[in-house]
C-alpha cells in the first residue's frame, strides 16, 4: 500500500486527506467486518509463518517513504513536534465527513495516528468529521516535565496551556483520548488525574459532550518491523501479558481507571489487537505494528467498522 498525502487550507484550519493505492508489492486495503475482525484477531495467535504479503509489507518498511505507511504520518502537517506555532495555536487537521455537520474530536500524542485512518474511513458516510489534535513525544496528560529535556517539551507545556480552548471552539459532540503508554516515570496517580484534567477543562462549560478514551495499544520491546525481519514465525515477536499486572496488564487497568475518574467511555482496543493475553504482529495477513507501537495504516484501517461503531454507541 502507497499512501498520498494531500494537505488544503479550510476554515483556518488544516485539513489533511489520504488516499490509498495499491502497488504491486501489497494487498488492498481491507475493512473488516466485525466478525471478520475477531476472528482474524482470535487465529492471529496461531500464525507460525510470515506469508509473501507480509515480506512485501517488511520490505516496503526499509524505502525512504516508509512514514507514509504509518499512522503518524496521518495528521503531521498538525503535529507541533516541528512547530511553536502549532503548540501555541494548535490546529486540527480534519478527516471523515469534511462536510459533516458535527465535530468529533481526537486528542493525544503520536499514537493518535493508530487511529485516524479508521475514524477517517468510518466517519465519512456519517454526519461527523474527525478533527484530529495530535503531538508527537507529547504525553496526554500535562506532566511536570523537567525545564532540561529541552525545547520539544516546552512546546508540549504549551500546546497543553492551550489544547483545551482549542476544542472547546469547535463545540465537538465528543472528544476521544488517545496515547502510547507513559511507561513507569510517573505514577498511576499522576497519569490518570493528568488525563482526568485534560477530560475536564477541554469540555468545561459544554456537559453534554461525551469523553470516550481508546484504550492503550500494546508496547513491544523492540521494532516488530526489525524482529519479523529476523524471525520466521510471528509467535516469536509476540506479546504477552498478564491481565492485572506487569506492564501491559497493567497498562490495561490503568485505562480503567482513567475512564472512571474522568466519568469516560473506554474502548478497549486490546480485543482488537490481542487474543488469549498474546498480542501478535500479523492479524489477518496484515502487519499490524510499524515500530515499537505504531499501527500501520493498513490495519487500522482494517478495523474501520469496529472502532467506528465502539464509538457511534458511545455517542448514544
Amino acid at each position: 500500500m502507497r499512501i498520498t498525502r494531500t494537505i488544503v487550507a479550510y476554515a483556518g484550519a488544516t485539513i489533511l486527506t489520504f488516499a490509498c493505492a495499491s502497488t504491486t508489492s501489497a494487498s488492498p486495503v481491507r475493512v473488516g467486518t466485525s466478525a471478520q475482525v475477531t476472528a482474524a484477531v482470535k487465529s492471529s495467535v496461531f500464525t507460525k509463518t510470515v506469508s509473501p504479503a507480509v515480506e512485501a509489507t517488511l520490505k516496503e518498511f526499509s524505502g525512504s517513504s516508509s512514514f507514509d505507511l504509518t499512522g503518524p504520518s496521518t495528521f503531521g502537517a498538525c503535529d507541533p513536534y516541528n512547530s511553536e506555532a502549532l503548540a501555541l495555536a494548535p490546529k486540527p487537521c480534519f478527516l471523515g465527513n469534511l462536510h459533516g455537520t458535527k465535530t468529533i474530536v481526537l486528542v493525544g500524542d503520536s499514537n493518535v495516528g493508530n487511529w485516524v485512518p479508521a475514524l477517517s474511513v468510518g466517519l465519512s458516510d456519517t454526519p461527523y468529521r474527525l478533527a484530529v489534535f495530535g503531538f508527537s513525544s507529547c504525553g496526554l496528560a500535562n506532566l511536570p516535565y523537567a525545564p532540561s529535556w529541552g525545547p520539544l517539551y516546552e512546546r508540549c507545556r504549551q500546546w497543553h496551556a492551550n489544547i483545551p480552548s482549542a476544542i472547546r471552539a469547535l463545540h465537538p459532540v465528543a472528544v476521544l483520548a488517545a496515547s502510547g503508554d507513559v511507561g513507569t516515570t510517573y505514577s498511576n496517580s499522576v497519569w490518570v488525574n493528568g488525563v482526568k484534567n485534560l477530560f475536564v477543562q477541554a469540555t468545561l462549560g459544554s456537559p453534554t459532550t461525551q469523553r470516550i478514551l481508546i484504550g492503550t495499544s500494546p508496547l513491544f520491546g523492540e521494532s516488530v518491523v526489525t524482529c519479523l525481519t529476523v524471525h520466521a514465525n510471528p509467535q516469536d515477536c509476540s506479546l504477552e501479558y498478564t491481565p492485572g499486572s506487569g506492564y501491559y496488564g497493567g497498562t490495561l487497568s490503568r485505562d480503567s481507571q482513567i475512564a472512571r475518574a474522568a466519568d469516560a467511555t473506554l474502548i478497549k482496543t486490546s480485543t482488537f489487537l490481542c487474543s488469549s493475553d498474546t498480542c501478535s504482529p500479523v492479524i489477518g495477513n496484515i502487519l499490524v505494528y510499524s515500530d515499537v507501537d505504531h499501527i500501520t495504516i493498513a490495519y487500522s484501517s482494517f478495523l474501520a467498522k469496529v472502532l467506528t461503531s465502539a464509538v457511534l454507541a458511545a455517542l448514544k
